[in-house]
């Protein structure tokens, strides 16, 4: 008799299980079923235009495929919130998602992140940054051109001296953004190489570091203005963040006759100093290709297709004559193209 109380109740309760888990089992093989991917799209902070053309290309891609795709955005308050971007990935990792789609935090620590996910059957997608010197456990990378970005500049600043009858002799100043960020390493000697290359005769001022800082970009072009005059001939800046502080400098200044200023990346002041005349060239990475393409990749990764590992994507110089046309507008900006 009491062991068939206990059957009984054994089987009651086996029901009672089942009846509680198997509808959570019905409905993950339902979200299969209807072939929509979790991608989670893991950027720095939107504090700078260049990560918000990276998340307008990215998310137009998942909204031009809503049948497929189900993209989750997370960014940090600031690029520096290295902790913040950390806790963030952790996170992420924990809701495991079909893909993650990431912009570098630091190259140790996202090689861990990358580690991690690859240990939890998680594929990931590099967005804009490499951890490839750290481990080779990612699936993709999209990178900007950053060395041949630099050559084209350097290419430029010999073409722009010729053209206005300007010797190919001087001073260059260099200001990049931050010291050891490999990326900008690369922007600064393909310059530096291309110009050496084609004017040997120039020569390279010590490089300056802003740290980001607008105010010390503000000292640094003042300074060098004052302390070189007429033997100062170009400067170059490798970063978007402090290029409208430099642009300033050169229309208070007025000296954009006599110096050459040649900067990275588009900016709501990188635009008004070309159509004004105080900034010459203006290197593009593509970062709305750069979030599209990453985008594209994590849906081919998923879907089971062949991706590339390691893309480079292409970079632009724009001048003056450049930013007249529709299409140069959306590139500059692709807020213009946002996909509401």
């Amino acid at each position: 008799m009491k062991g068939d109380v206990f059957m009984k109740k054994s089987v009651f309760f086996i029901l009672l299980i089942m009846l509680i888990v198997f509808p959570v089992f019905a409905a993950s093989e339902a979200e299969k079923e209807d072939g929509v991917y979790e991608i989670a799209y893991v950027l720095k902070s939107q504090a700078q235009p260049f990560w918000n053309h990276v998340r307008i290309g990215g998310m137009n891609f998942a909204k031009e495929h809503p049948d497929k795709i189900n993209a989750t955005l997370y960014f940090a308050k600031d690029d520096a919130a290295v902790e913040e971007g950390l806790a963030i990935l952790e996170n992420v990792l924990i809701t495991e998602p079909d893909i993650i789609a990431m912009a570098l935090i630091n190259h140790e620590t996202m090689s861990t992140m990358v580690d991690k996910a690859a240990a939890a059957g998680i594929p990931t997608v590099m967005v804009g940054d490499s951890v490839k010197r750290w481990t080779d456990a990612y699936n993709a990378e999209f990178l900007s051109y950053d060395y041949g970005g630099g050559e084209m500049a350097g290419e430029f600043l010999i073409n722009y001296l010729i053209e206005n009858n300007i010797p190919l002799e001087g001073k260059v100043a260099v200001h990049s953004a931050l010291a050891g960020l490999i990326s900008l390493q690369n922007r600064c000697n393909g310059f530096q190489d291309k110009v050496g290359e084609l004017a040997p005769d120039i020569e390279f001022l010590e490089w300056v570091y802003s740290d980001c800082d607008p105010l010390k970009e503000v000292s640094f072009t003042q300074d060098q203005i004052s302390a070189y005059g007429d033997e100062l001939i170009c400067i170059y800046l490798d970063a978007g963040p402090t290029l409208p502080a430099a642009v300033r400098v050169f229309a208070e200044q007025g000296v954009s006759d006599d110096i050459c200023l040649i900067g990275w990346d588009s900016s709501p002041e990188a635009i008004v100093g070309l159509e004004e005349g105080q900034l010459k060239g203006l290197v593009l990475q593509d970062p709305y290709g750069i979030g599209y393409n990453c985008m594209d990749a994590a849906f081919k990764i998923l879907e089971g297709e062949e991706v590339n590992k390691d893309n480079l994507m292409p970079t632009v110089i724009f001048t003056s004559e450049d930013i007249g046309t529709q299409e140069a507008k959306e590139f500059l900006d692709p807020t213009l193209r946002e996909i509401k």
